[in-house]
């Protein structure tokens, strides 16, 4: 959003950031509330996702207690800051919008990162084999997670290995839409999160990819 790259970043200012204080991710310490308010209390430590009304950025920042969750016990800030976009994303991408089963074969590209991590760990506690994508200096990180596979993106393109994925969850798109298709099984997904903005607009081109019904592929995108 500072740089407005890629270009659907715009999105929030197209000539420079709407909110003058960026930041969405945020954990602290509740110092004062509203005279209506009833869910939270001076003193008590919570985290949040802003990113509808930025300010993460600073020292402060006011928010609606509708939107605030204790942190649980044991978390830092620091841990806590880290959870809320990332963790709705990858949440969203293998449970309410990936819809995984045990069995299923799911691939993370982009599984070193933020949303990535999560995202592993969630598939594998759901059941899935996951293979994980990212760089060469990120492969142990993805095994230690408890990918089954890991893939060097830099040595190897998954969509041309021949293998096929019940779930792409893509996180750092960059190769065409129709590539992504060709590596989906009969009745496979796959979720766009981030990447390029040809590979957005490809995306919202194909909607459902065209098949027979028995082997239809499914070509979405998570909300946040």
């Amino acid at each position: 959003m500072l740089r407005g790259k890629p270009l659907y970043a715009r999105i929030m200012g197209p000539f420079r950031p709407r909110y003058h204080i960026l930041g969405s991710d945020i954990a602290g310490k509740v110092v004062a509330a509203g005279r209506d308010t009833t869910l939270f209390l001076p003193g008590e430590d919570v985290f949040v996702d802003i990113l509808g009304q930025m300010g993460g950025f600073a020292e402060y920042v006011c928010v609606p207690e509708s939107a605030l969750a204790r942190m649980p016990a044991g978390m830092t800030y620091e841990e806590a800051a880290a959870l809320p976009q990332a963790g709705a994303i990858a949440l969203q991408g293998i449970h309410d919008k990936g819809q995984v089963q045990p069995g299923q074969k799911v691939l993370i590209n982009g599984a070193g990162g933020g949303s990535g991590m999560y995202a592993v760990q969630l598939a594998r506690l759901r059941g899935a084999e996951v293979t994980a994508v990212d760089n060469t200096e990120k492969l142990e990180f993805m095994r230690s997670l408890g990918a089954d596979h890991v893939i060097d993106y830099t040595r190897e393109d998954f969509t041309r290995n021949g293998h096929t994925y019940d779930l792409i969850l893509d996180l750092a798109a960059h190769r065409s839409a129709f590539a992504y298709v060709r590596s989906l099984a009969p009745g496979g997904r796959y979720l766009y999160v981030g990447g390029s903005m040809a590979t957005l607009l490809q995306v919202l081109l194909i909607g459902r990819w065209p098949e027979e019904p028995q082997a239809r592929r499914y070509v979405s995108w998570p909300s946040s």
